[in-house]
């Protein structure tokens, strides 16, 4: 059961997206750094979206990781905006494990459709059991905005 749970959290979170996002607000691209893999980002206003990521550890254990946050961005007048939100990892390995996340970063519009961000996530160990050793992920992206 607690499986399952696990799984079908990253679907409960692409459902809640708002109705209002269309083509225009979403973003797909690449993440370097650890753990690494596809980046993608739904804008549901000017100021906020959710980010989904689908990515692996080049670390020894090559764990696959998939996260969600919802994001909020302080926009400057040069098209930069620093990000903070809150999230949730999913960490599959031997005993799989559920983390909260609080995701703080930069992203840069280089060109109408295409941005580069730069991100550090602080990670919180839940399940299998709450523990007080934090982890942090990080890394740069590339994304293009469709």
């Amino acid at each position: 059961m607690k499986r399952l749970f696990v799984l079908t959290l990253p679907v409960l979170f692409i459902f809640s997206l708002s109705n209002d996002t269309n083509a225009q607000n979403s973003e797909l691209g690449v993440i370097i750094g650890e753990p690494t893999g596809v980046s993608a980002k739904f804008w549901t206003s000017g100021r906020s979206a959710i980010d989904l990521g689908v990515a692996w550890s080049l670390g020894d254990s090559g764990n696959m990781h998939l996260h969600s946050d919802y994001l909020w961005h302080f926009w400057m007048d040069s098209g930069v905006a620093f990000y903070t939100g809150l999230g949730a990892r999913i960490l599959f390995d031997d005993d799989t494990q559920l983390a909260a996340r609080i995701p703080i970063g930069l992203q840069f519009n280089l060109a109408r459709r295409l941005s580069l961000f730069f991100e550090l996530a602080p990670t919180l160990p839940i399940i299998p059991e709450t523990q007080s050793n934090f982890d942090i992920n990080g890394g740069a992206g590339l994304r293009i905005r469709f």
